[in-house]
């Protein structure tokens, strides 16, 4: 048998103007049924002209081949199905869980070794968001990992008096890998308000790694459709995506149709997010080495990494015009990383870590004020520097906002306990602003009387904190806001 499958071998020409797809979806058939690997071949140029999947089972090597994802071709109804879809071997499966409690350790259910676990409870929502892009929010949801005993490997967020849905799906212990190739979308040029385009990768099973994937974006126009992203992470744990390059998307804030501004959502006009990378409910995100093709501080582009419902996430290395935490993540390190004008957007639960970061704007990271700036639990930054700009009150180790006065679904909180342990505030710009550690913008923190009161931080470790101009920094500007604060200086 041959060491490998090639797209020419099942009728792919590779000359850029025929469409390759169907030769392509047939070699990826072929290679799943016989466990062979699947390569591309050097100097060939794929045309995909069409709405269609390849299902990927096996280690793909693109090699130095090019792809052109034709989406100007693909209607509103096709925008959903991705190019490449990494499959596991397994099926979901429905499972009953009466209840969970958010410190459970062991679940009950029949499966064969380890597990990747979803749990719903439909009848309370979180994440109800405010704002110009307000809704009503999402079903109580969690992932997490269990051993052959049902042991639960992963932490929970939220309590479970019902769980209205729940499936699992075994792990794929077999890993595989897709790397090489450079990948070109003709971006849509749709005139639409709502639905996202899902034109890439959708990584759907266990102990996968994307490496040296390069994702470019030509054609952008007045309007288009946005993009849920290139590569998307979907309800799996393990995956690793390292020396890929990845392209941000214009920012629209409105479209045009004959002549006529359509606005988003509320009638106002709003910007819609459209990402190059998304992690949704998935276990053991690591992204390396993970850079983009734009500056990271041009404002005509979105910011490239969202994320929802995911955990044990870490980046190393990457430098992206932001980190975006959209509806929670659970436990984050971002190490070695440098994030652009969109800076770093933390919502969720347990630890975060940012170590050696560098982020441009008005602090080293917000808590997205739309979801109620919660993190339940800490927030340790080490030896990270923030180049203040954009400031409008003070510059800040983190912003947070939350007038009291909305119902997100759940206790809304400020780290429990934050520690600063070096960092250097670049202020040559606004040297005339304050630098305050704990956040007091916009009156944020005036809440006590309104009937969903914010929890503050209770507890301020700091060393070496210095600004460039000299100045000294200020834990707060408001003190009476944190009359419970702990705080130590060294």
């Amino acid at each position: 048998m041959k060491e490998y499958l090639s797209y020419e071998q099942f009728g792919a020409v590779g000359d850029g103007v025929t469409d390759d797809f169907d030769a392509i979806i047939a070699t990826h058939a072929e290679a799943n049924k016989t466990g062979t690997p699947v390569k591309a071949r050097d100097g060939a140029k794929y045309y995909l002209g069409k709405a269609a999947t390849a299902m990927i089972m096996t280690d793909v090597d693109f090699g130095e081949a090019e792809f052109v994802i034709d989406d100007t071709v693909i209607t509103p109804e096709e925008r959903s199905a991705p190019i490449f879809k990494l499959a596991s071997g397994y099926k979901k499966y429905d499972v009953t869980l009466p209840s969970l409690s958010r410190d459970a350790k062991k679940v009950d259910f029949p499966h064969e070794g380890n597990a990747y676990v979803r749990v719903f409870n439909d009848e309370h929502n979180i994440f109800i968001r405010k704002g110009l892009n307000m809704n009503a929010g999402s079903p109580t949801q969690d992932c997490f990992l269990t051993d052959k005993e049902g042991n639960i490997l992963t932490d929970l967020d939220w309590d479970y008096p019902t769980v209205t849905r729940a499936w699992a799906r075994c792990i794929d212990d077999a890993p595989i890998t897709v790397k090489g190739g450079r990948f070109i979308t003709l971006a849509n040029q749709l005139v639409d308000n709502f639905g996202y385009f899902a034109r890439g990768f959708a990584v759907e099973r266990s102990n996968a790694t994307l490496l040296g994937i390069t994702h470019l974006v030509a054609g952008e126009g007045e309007h288009g459709a946005p993009y849920a992203g290139f590569i998307e992470i979907r309800e799996c744990a393990n995956t690793t995506v390292k020396d890929c390059i990845l392209t941000p998307h214009f920012i629209y804030y409105e479209h045009k149709l004959n002549g006529k501004h359509v606005p988003f959502g509320t009638g106002k006009p709003v910007p819609k997010g459209s990402y190059d990378f998304n992690a949704g409910a998935a276990i053991g995100v690591k992204v390396i080495n993970v850079t983009q093709t734009v500056s990271i501080h041009d404002t005509k582009y979105w910011g490239t990494v969202t994320s929802n419902f995911s955990k044990d996430v870490y980046f190393e290395g990457c430098t992206l015009s932001r980190f975006d935490a959209h509806q929670g993540v659970t436990n984050v390190t971002l190490k070695n990383c440098e994030f652009g004008h969109q800076c770093i957007n933390l919502i969720g639960h347990g630890k975060a870590l940012l170590e050696n970061c560098t982020a441009t704007g008005p602090a080293l990271f917000s808590l997205r004020g739309d979801y109620g700036s919660i993190w339940d639990g800490t927030v340790t930054g080490k030896e990270c520097t923030i180049i203040a700009k954009n400031v409008k009150n003070a510059s800040a180790l983190f912003i947070a906002w939350n007038l009291g006065d909305h119902d997100f679904g759940y206790v809304c909180k400020s780290p429990e306990a934050v520690t600063v342990d070096g960092l250097t505030v670049d202020d040559s710009n606004i040297p005339d602003k304050d630098f305050v550690l704990l956040p007091t913008y916009d009156n944020a923190f005036d809440s006590s009387e309104h009937p969903f009161p914010y929890e503050y931080t209770k507890r301020l470790t700091v060393k070496n904190v210095r600004r460039t101009s000299g100045k000294p920094y200020k834990i707060t500007l408001i003190p009476s806001a944190y009359t419970d604060l702990i705080t130590e200086e060294n």
